[in-house]
């Protein structure tokens, strides 16, 4: 059974571990699609880390089947999950696209359990620190 996760998963961090370490235990067959740059920007400072170094970090986990960078609506064709799997944060923050598509081919949408360690929280840290 193919579970399907999606993010940008930038500056690898333990929050992303635990997300997709859960992720793996709700299928047999990890898939991660990360986030190309070019829709990753929210700010002019991120990604931080490019789309093909998160990728390298993410295929040397040994929980992770198979990374690859694309649009999400891609993934979910292609790969046609049992389980979309997003972190506790992004419960809100589905697209309607995402909603539509996850209900039409009958793919259960499930989320990972919180964690305090998020990239924008580390980044804040950082910031702090640095001043």
């Amino acid at each position: 059974m193919v579970v399907l996760c999606r993010g940008t998963f930038d500056l690898l961090h333990v929050g992303h571990l635990h997300h997709l370490r859960q992720a793996s235990t709700m299928g047999t067959f990890l898939v991660v699609s990360v986030t190309p740059d070019i829709q990753a920007e929210k700010e002019k400072r991120r990604p931080i880390v490019s789309e093909d170094e998160r990728m390298e970090m993410l295929l040397a986990l040994p929980f992770v089947g198979v990374v690859e960078c694309c649009d999400y609506l891609v993934s979910l064709k292609r790969w046609q999950p049992a389980v979309y799997c997003k972190g506790d944060d992004h419960q809100s923050k589905l697209l309607p696209e995402e909603l539509e598509y996850c209900k039409a081919h009958n793919i259960e949408i499930r989320f990972t359990d919180p964690h305090p360690r998020t990239t924008s929280s580390l980044l804040e840290r950082i910031e702090c620190t640095s001043s």
